[in-house]
């Protein structure tokens, strides 16, 4: 089981909401130590770190997850290169940003990293891919698997010149059986590609 040291905390059933929108609070974190274990604690978080971004040419990939996604998770922004802890639909568990982009897309690449992977034997964590809200595709994390990986889809055209991409959490780990981080900054792959 994973033990931050420090982490954010709330009420059961209560999401604390951060916005962070200057760059000297995006290091920010708060500094009451967790006490029990990090994973189906009944504490959450929906961190939001800067502003949802309007990047520039989308072919040539963003960073995603970044500083600017807003995170869904036990803790949020885990420290200065993890977000997480994913293991909950119910919770809501997700990273979403915005990006700009062509007229029309029908292909994404995302390249991800896990990596803290605390998943019990068998345990998986299952994410659905979506931009604008239109699902686009899926893809697990399964125990032990960490470092990076990279999903593609295909789909039919959406167009746009701001794109919603969102990955979302479609399961719930069972209690006790873990749960993953995604890389948002540091050395390891976490991008997106939307293409024409």
């Amino acid at each position: 089981m994973l033990r931050p040291s420090r982490r954010l905390t709330a009420a059961a059933g209560f999401a604390v909401i951060l916005a962070m929108a200057a760059p000297a609070l995006a290091s920010a974190q708060a500094a009451a130590p967790m006490r029990g274990a990090a994973h189906n604690g009944g504490l959450s978080a929906t961190v939001h770190r800067g502003t949802l971004q309007a990047g520039s040419s989308i072919q040539a990939g963003h960073a995603f997850p970044s500083a600017s996604s807003t995170v869904i998770g036990s803790t949020g922004f885990v420290d200065d290169d993890e977000v997480g802890y994913f293991w909950s639909v119910a919770r809501g568990d997700s990273v979403a940003e915005r990006f700009k982009g062509p007229a029309t897309i029908t292909r994404a690449v995302f390249r991800l990293d896990v990596p803290t992977n605390a998943l019990a034997s068998g345990a998986t964590v299952d994410w659905t891919a979506s931009i604008n809200g239109k699902d686009i595709g899926s893809f697990q994390v399964v125990s032990g698997q960490v470092g990076g990986f990279t999903e593609r889809y295909k789909f039919e055209a959406i167009k746009g010149r701001r794109y919603a991409v969102k990955i979302r959490v479609t399961n719930e780990v069972a209690s006790g059986d873990g749960s993953i981080t995604l890389r948002y900054a540091g050395t390891g792959p976490h991008s997106v590609a939307l293409r024409k």
